[in-house]
């Protein structure tokens, strides 16, 4: 079982876009480890997890204000959640024992699939802060592929059950968004294009 908090970013790449901090999410399921070697020193790692990711952008934007009309080229900061369903595929590293302590480390690829969008937008018109929420599942896209890469340790409290602590990091390698137009700046008709980042510190326990 794991379960990490996560903090989570987007790298803009997409012109008149900047990133505009971050947000706190999770990431949580069972996890699996096969191990390879007659040791004990190499596992293949997968699983099924639940991951609450995203990130926060700014930008300038035309804006619909209902019957008021639109606001035309309004500095918008958006902050982007989505939920995914993840399958990591990696390689797990694990040390023999030290006074039942083992050093772990693993690296490999991060599969999501979109499960829900939203976007949530601040903007001030005539001289107000607005807000408004989106669903936009139409303009997330559907898979993601992650790299991830982290380290950290294990302790054996049984012979047959480890609890342990991972520091991961996570580089978004495919688009956040879908292409062909699907999610385009109303100002500047550009597609968007972003590649999320995040931070976790997983807690995990293994069974033997």
């Amino acid at each position: 079982m794991t379960f990490a908090p996560t903090i989570n970013w987007m790298y803009d790449h997409t012109a008149g876009y900047e990133k505009n901090g971050v947000i706190m999410g999770m990431r949580y399921g069972l996890n699996l480890n096969i191990n390879l070697t007659p040791k004990k020193n190499f596992y293949f790692s997968t699983g099924i997890f639940a991951e609450h990711a995203g990130g926060k952008m700014k930008f300038l934007d035309n804006i619909p204000i209902g019957s008021l009309g639109i606001a035309d080229s309004t500095l918008t900061q958006r902050t982007y959640r989505s939920i995914y369903l993840t399958i990591p595929t990696a390689i797990t590293m694990k040390t023999n024992s030290i006074n039942n302590f083992y050093i772990c480390g693993n690296i490999g690829l991060m599969h999501g699939f979109n499960l829900n969008a939203s976007n949530i937008d601040s903007y001030f018109f005539d001289e107000e802060l607005w807000s408004r929420e989106r669903v936009s599942s139409e303009e997330a896209a559907l898979f993601k592929e992650s790299f991830f890469a982290g380290v950290g340790f294990e302790y054996a409290v049984t012979p047959t059950m480890r609890a342990g602590v991972m520091i991961n990091y996570t580089q978004g390698i495919t688009n956040y968004f879908k292409g062909k137009g699907q999610a385009r700046n109303s100002l500047s008709g550009v597609d968007q294009r972003a590649n999320l980042g995040c931070v976790e510190i997983a807690l995990n326990i293994n069974f033997f």
